[in-house]
């Protein structure tokens, strides 16, 4: 069964994950990559700014006006989704993944997750989940918005969202192809919380992960079903090594 990984920072996995044994989704502009942080504008087809956006003057200053309406939409569209990061490749194990330890682990002092893609579905069917898949790091331009006077704003916001979902939320520059990631969405405005307590299947310690917190993260699993394991660095690449489980044994691996 395939895996995905996901990096986190080692008090996130403490205080937040294990304890709940669930992964808290983002909004997008609370994400890494530039695209998400910057301001969202878009061609249109009809788009009634100035009803939607009426606090603003047009009269004084239209051009500005028209702008900044713009990017109202735009974070409205961008407000409306939540999503979750993996890393995923039918060629590297998650875990060997130098970039992401460095980016989204604190340089190793964190740790990564491993989970089981199959169970994980199983165990999150009663959430409605929008899309699970690649990013595609050849990124298409995005689609004009054609707004339909006979829906509401949300209703064309969820139609638009539905016909350029690829462009908008999966697509990157080929700069971060080495993420090799894996993005869960969902159309919601708020938090959603995907559980992982059946398909957690590994817990990798980083090269400087803190081994006196092993026991605060062991606490949380079951030895049988999650593996614990340290990555070290061999022949240019990192490897893994399975852990002694330090509640019962006060032996580190």
């Amino acid at each position: 069964m395939p895996k995905i990984y996901h990096y986190t920072k080692l008090s996130t996995a403490i205080e937040f994950i294990l304890p709940s044994m669930t992964l808290r989704t983002n909004f997008l502009n609370k994400m890494n990559g530039p695209k998400e942080n910057q301001k969202w504008s878009f061609g249109g087809i009809n788009v009634p700014y100035e009803t939607l956006y009426s606090d603003l003057d047009y009269e004084a200053d239209s051009d500005k006006a028209h702008f900044d309406s713009m990017y109202r939409f735009g974070e409205e569209i961008k407000s409306k989704i939540q999503a979750t990061c993996f890393v995923y490749s039918d060629k590297y194990q998650g875990y060997e993944n130098e970039m992401m330890w460095a980016q989204y682990a604190e340089n190793h002092k964190g740790i990564c997750l491993e989970i089981d893609t199959d169970l994980f579905i199983e165990e999150n069917k009663h959430i409605d989940i929008f899309k699970f898949q690649d990013i595609n790091y050849n990124p298409k331009k995005n689609e004009w918005v054609y707004w339909n006077r006979n829906m509401t704003k949300e209703e064309n916001i969820e139609q638009h969202i539905k016909r350029d979902y690829e462009a908008l939320f999966l697509s990157k520059s080929h700069y971060w192809r080495k993420e090799y990631e894996k993005r869960l969405l969902i159309i919601s405005d708020s938090y959603c919380y995907l559980n992982i307590k059946n398909s957690l299947t590994g817990i990798y310690y980083g090269l400087f992960t803190d081994r006196n917190y092993d026991v605060a993260i062991q606490q949380f699993i079951e030895q049988e079903k999650t593996k614990t394991y340290r990555v070290y660095f061999e022949d240019n690449r990192l490897k893994k090594m399975e852990r002694k489980s330090t509640v019962h044994n006060k032996e580190l691996s």
